[in-house]
């Protein structure tokens, strides 16, 4: 038996194996990734909070001696275990090592893959029908939104992919959709462009902010980075019936039939959530990245054919 075998048999540390499953269920929890575990950092001691382990079992140090060099190296068990998980993972193609996700994002991180992260809604016992909506990164989708953010800004833009399927949903296509979504959400910091609410439910796994087509996709809008808009819900359904559009100079422009609505409508606790919009004369929160923009093009299409006004002409 190795020392270090030994160590983890005396102190009685959960197996390898608990450890895998208990790293993937923490890193769907932190939206697919985590820093290379280090002392202080959060979910090293989330996942021994989960296991119960005591302050012997969290400070134990394996000693390996390094005779060429005739020095002694010391690490924590703890992370020691922690590591051998992740890299098992690794090699089963559930996470990604930190020097390949540094490829893609500039931080050495452990990120899922898409295999990784079927695994995890599997051990948390969360339905793989929520996949899609979960704000969860994996190595794929973050390829794309590689792509998608890496972008620039076309002067010729067409929102609408007449290729487009729309009767069959595609593994391709649900990664593509996903990729947009993250895209989106991050490029608005995770808030409202038009409110700027920015919260996440209590698990972490939800945020309240929707990553908005501006051409809608059931009529063949791109998931592009360019036709979409961080929207909170009540915005989003708002854009999406024709309450509100947006200039070309991305104010927001409120439909005349607000005049027409009871006074008692459209209320949230003494906010007119709808006719606020009109008085405050609100410009969208926009990314940082010009290049990222949602693009005139698709605003245009948007004003013409879902912005409700009385005669279908450009405004």
């Amino acid at each position: 038996m190795s020392y270090e075998r030994k160590m983890l048999e005396d102190l009685a540390m959960p197996t390898r194996k608990e450890v895998e499953k208990a790293l993937l269920r923490t890193l769907l929890k932190h939206g697919g990734v985590s820093k290379e575990f280090g002392i202080e950092q959060d979910i090293v001691d989330e996942i021994a909070d989960d296991f119960g382990l005591n302050k012997r079992q969290r400070s134990a140090f394996l000693q390996t001696t390094y005779r060429k060099e005739n020095r002694i190296k010391k690490s924590l068990l703890w992370h020691r275990l922690l590591f051998r998980a992740a890299d098992s993972l690794a090699k089963l193609k559930l996470v990604s090592r930190p020097t390949d996700t540094f490829l893609l994002t500039k931080r050495r991180d452990w990120m899922l893959t898409e295999k990784g992260f079927d695994n995890a809604l599997n051990f948390s016992g969360i339905p793989v029908t929520r996949k899609a909506s979960l704000p969860v990164k994996s190595y794929e989708v973050q390829k794309i939104v590689n792509k998608m953010t890496e972008s620039h800004l076309p002067a010729s833009y067409n929102p609408i992919d007449a290729t487009q399927k729309t009767t069959k949903t595609t593994q391709k296509i649900n990664l593509r959709l996903r990729g947009f979504r993250q895209a989106v959400i991050e490029a608005y910091d995770f808030r409202c462009a038009v409110c700027r609410l920015r919260i996440s439910s209590p698990d972490s796994l939800s945020w309240e902010v929707e990553a908005a087509h501006i051409v809608p996709h059931h009529l063949k809008g791109r998931d592009d980075i360019w036709n979409g808009l961080a929207l909170c819900h009540l915005h989003h359904w708002a854009f999406d019936i024709g309450w509100f559009t947006l200039h070309d100079n991305y104010s927001v422009k409120i439909s005349q039939k607000i005049d027409s609505l009871p006074v008692d409508c459209g209320i949230i606790g003494g906010y007119e959530f709808v006719r606020a919009l009109s008085r405050e004369r609100i410009r969208i929160l926009l990314p940082d990245n010009d290049a990222i923009l949602p693009h005139p093009n698709a605003i245009r299409w948007h004003r013409q054919n879902v912005f409700y006004h009385e005669k279908k002409t450009e405004i």
